[in-house]
């Protein structure tokens, strides 16, 4: 037996690099030099390398291209970790994001041990995927289709794979989800080979959404106006307001059609998740039944966990409003309000003074209130004290009864709250949409106070208010959002009768959700900043609760009143004072000289 015969055989028995002759081997090692150069290294500065094969003998392969790769390709240093992927054997993952990658599989299953879906399943911005396929080539049709379905599937829209031929021909296929022919579909596309020094076309991941052809994009949504408001016409659902105005203008710059869901929200008792039951809107989007739903959809952090959304595009700062009858001054408290309690001291004490220069202080205190004198005193110092109140509280009395006078009219209220603290300091009770109630709950101030809580089984901000307005007398606040609240008192017949405490209570965000890893998000995202770096978004909204403010049924109200008092409001109560103590003036004088004709007659 030739000994050095069976050590080679041997040899190339574990090494397996009599796969192809050696110069294919430098030929394909040259053409992922050239991909990692010239295409993965200006995309970023790191790449993650991952071999995974199911034969031992294929994986002793590909470490064998590249370490002619990395031999021949002095710019950086490279460490090369091979695990074993026997199904006997222990997998061992190695975890962490994985956005630029370069993977060496010898077939679909290969791609499936790799552990890269779990890896990044959990991330919303896009991840590139160059796979170098080494099979059979009666093979490579199958496990071709096989990896690009499963990067349809999971949404990995920069995704190439690389094969190459028995006649040492390597070919990049990739997909497109949207063409003429069809729509989310993974039909394999060639859009690149290797010549020998250089990759023919200079875009290896080519721009795959800039036009889908016309498919239907499904668009998971339900009645929430005036951001989506839903009508049947002609037989058929039709949808418009300020979110669904968004969307057609996507469908417009990507050319694509909406497809309505209709689905109605159950309340929130039902949810099996942070909001829908089975079918609701959040399990719509896991299985990945619609590509959006919108519909005042507001970001929570658990919404953002399990699903990907964009930028966002309209922020609703939570207000709490309150009726201003649980703060109005009693007609026992407007007797004191004109004055503050230093001024009735110093009137006090002026009157105890008055009353101890004078023991009999009868005629100053009939005078004091108003009263007629039954007789002058004989003393000119009594007489000069009694015109020195005269004249002295003459103008004083004016002031207090016109102010007085005003109070009454203007039905005045006492200090109204200006934080949720201060609300539930004084025990008053909030109710608000359950969604709303369970975002309230991560705050520190209401997870202690949740009994001062009630959540209702609606989502509609209108519906709180509305119970607010029944609740008449009681110390009960609603929360809801601003702009809703606002448009809500401007159609209402009493917009006085409200107070809207400045303080927010919270801000929520609102976006357009999609299953997670949507390869849709960027340009959903790209798209949501033009549009609001050019003012339209912000246009569209505020024409949408027009829109939806003059639809309603407007009832009759008053102008807005202003809430202080000046002194331009009381000069006509200053004016009518004043003309009927001139009379009384001119009675007093004629009584005064028929007084003194009678004594000389």
């Amino acid at each position: 037996m030739n000994t050095s015969s069976e050590i080679y055989c041997s040899y190339l028995e574990r090494s397996r690099i009599d796969l192809q002759v050696e110069e294919a081997n430098v030929y394909v090692a040259r053409a992922l030099r050239y991909v990692i150069e010239n295409v993965l290294a200006q995309l970023s500065a790191t790449l993650v390398v991952t071999i995974s094969t199911r034969d031992e003998g294929t994986a002793r392969w590909f470490e064998y291209v590249m370490n002619t790769l990395v031999y021949s390709w002095r710019v950086a240093a490279v460490q090369l970790l091979r695990f074993s992927t026997d199904i006997e054997r222990l997998r061992v993952r190695v975890p962490g994001r994985k956005r630029f990658n370069l993977l060496l599989v010898d077939s679909y299953e290969g791609l499936l041990n790799s552990n890269i879906t779990e890896d990044n399943a959990d991330f919303d911005d896009p991840e590139y995927y160059f796979i170098f396929l080494q099979t059979r080539d009666h093979l490579i049709p199958m496990e071709l289709r096989l990896i690009l379905d499963h990067c349809l599937e999971h949404y990995w829209l920069h995704c190439n794979v690389m094969v190459q031929t028995a006649q040492v021909d390597v070919l990049v296929y990739s997909y497109f989800p949207y063409t003429s022919e069809h729509c989310q579909a993974a039909q394999p596309v060639q859009v690149n080979h290797f010549d020998g020094q250089r990759m023919v076309n200079a875009t290896m991941f080519p721009e795959k959404l800039h036009q889908l052809h016309g498919c239907p994009i499904s668009v998971l949504t339900w009645n929430q106006p005036p951001f989506v408001e839903l009508t049947w016409a002609e037989g058929r659902l039709r949808a418009s307001g300020f979110e669904f105005q968004l969307v057609e203008h996507l469908a417009r710059l990507l050319n694509f059609t909406v497809q309505l869901f209709n689905l109605t929200i159950l309340p929130p008792e039902h949810y099996r998740l942070a909001n829908g039951t089975r079918e609701g809107p959040i399990e719509w989007l896991l299985e990945r039944r619609v590509n959006f739903s919108l519909g005042y959809f507001r970001k929570t952090a658990r919404r953002n966990q399990l699903l990907t959304t964009g930028m966002s595009y309209y922020s609703a700062p939570l207000v709490a409003v309150l009726q201003r009858e649980s703060y109005r001054v009693g007609s026992l408290a407007l007797l004191t309000f004109p004055f503050e309690w230093s001024v009735w001291l110093i009137l006090v004490g002026a009157l105890a003074l008055q009353m101890a220069i004078r023991c009999a202080a009868l005629p100053v205190l009939e005078l004091l209130l108003g009263q007629s004198l039954s007789r002058l005193p004989r003393c000119w110092l009594h007489r000069l004290v009694l015109a020195h109140w005269l004249y002295a509280v003459i103008p004083l009395r004016i002031c207090y009864q016109s102010l007085l006078f005003q109070l009454i009219r203007m039905q005045l209220f006492a200090a109204l709250p200006d934080s949720l603290e201060q609300l539930l300091s004084e025990n008053f009770r909030g109710v608000c949409a359950a969604n709303t109630l369970r975002m309230l709950h991560e705050l520190p101030l209401v997870a202690h106070r949740t009994e001062s809580f009630t959540g209702l089984a609606t989502p509609y901000d209108q519906e709180v208010l509305d119970s607010l307005q029944q609740a008449e007398g009681r110390k009960i606040f609603a929360i809801a959002g601003r702009d809703v609240t606002l448009a809500y008192l401007r159609s209402s017949s009493r917009p006085d009768s409200y107070h809207v405490v400045e303080q927010p209570v919270n801000v929520e965000y609102a976006g357009l959700y999609m299953p997670k890893h949507s390869y849709l998000y960027e340009k959903v995202n790209g798209v949501l900043r033009r549009l609001d770096d050019t003012g339209f978004i912000h246009a569209w909204r505020r024409s949408a609760f027009v829109a939806h403010r003059s639809r309603q049924q407007e009832l009759p109200h008053e102008r807005d009143r202003r809430r202080y008092i000046s002194n331009a409001q009381l000069s006509g109560v200053y004016k009518f004072m004043t003309l009927l103590y001139a009379i009384c003036g001119c009675v007093f004088a004629g009584e005064l000289l028929l007084q003194r004709w009678q004594d000389r007659a």
